[in-house]
């Protein structure tokens, strides 16, 4: 399973000490750790593939609004689909990347709800589309596409506690730092000077519910510390 984050130590590193979780960054074992925990089994993928259908989404489109009902879990083929929710106040909150192989709306299809989010494709997308009944169908007839799809729902229920545990945190640049460190974990690539984080400030700023010149100011000062390098919609977490 992805490495735990201890919180108590996630407080923006000064030049000489970084968090726990930084020392040991490397994206392509976060990468590699966060896609086979969070994705289904091959066998259970193949399992899905035999009942669902297939369908191509263009940049940008709304697959599921919040508050839509939906009797169709969704699994991510190719590409990334952005999870998201819009505040009282009108502003939208990035909550995560839905990466391929894993699977979304089982929560919404078992308790046959409305969907918690908005779920947008961001580029060329292929998702496999899974009606309830034959979700259901599946489930009573292998106990291991069942038991797998539980482990899914669990790994979710830990990452929406560890989402509020960062955003309880009273100080921005507190917020901001372990905001980076979730989004290495699932959205990075390793590069010869750090880790690149593939996000715009504006995304970070609604994942660290803030506002995207408070981030942008504190962001700079994390370059100015040398923690981090600033490029074009992308964030350099940088080792020593």
């Amino acid at each position: 399973m992805p490495p735990t984050r201890q919180h108590t130590t996630a407080k923006p590193p000064s030049t000489d000490k970084r968090s726990a979780v930084f020392k040991a960054l490397d994206a392509a074992v976060f990468n590699q750790a966060w896609a086979e925990n969070a994705a289904l089994t091959p066998r259970s993928a193949q399992a899905l593939h035999n009942v669902g259908v297939l369908r191509n989404w263009t940049d940008g489109h709304v697959v599921l609004s919040r508050g839509q009902p939906t009797s169709t879990a969704l699994m991510l083929v190719k590409g990334r689909l952005r999870v998201s929710v819009t505040t009282p106040e009108g502003e939208e909150q990035l909550l995560r990347w839905m990466l391929p192989g894993e699977i979304s709306g089982l929560s919404s299809v078992f308790a046959e709800s409305t969907y918690p989010a908005d779920l947008v494709s961001s580029g060329q997308t292929q998702v496999l589309h899974i009606e309830r009944s034959r979700l259901i169908d599946l489930i009573g007839r292998d106990p291991v596409v069942a038991v797998d799809l539980l482990r899914i729902l669990g790994l979710r229920i830990n990452q929406l506690f560890d989402t509020l545990a960062d955003q309880g945190m009273h100080s921005l640049e507190q917020r901001v730092w372990a905001t980076l460190e979730r989004i290495a974990k699932f959205n990075s690539v390793t590069v010869p000077d750090g880790v690149m984080l593939r996000v715009s400030q504006s995304d970070l700023a609604q994942a660290a519910s803030a506002s995207r010149q408070r981030v942008n100011q504190q962001l700079r000062h994390f370059q100015d510390q040398g923690l981090i390098r600033l490029g074009y919609r992308n964030i350099v977490l940088l080792r020593r």
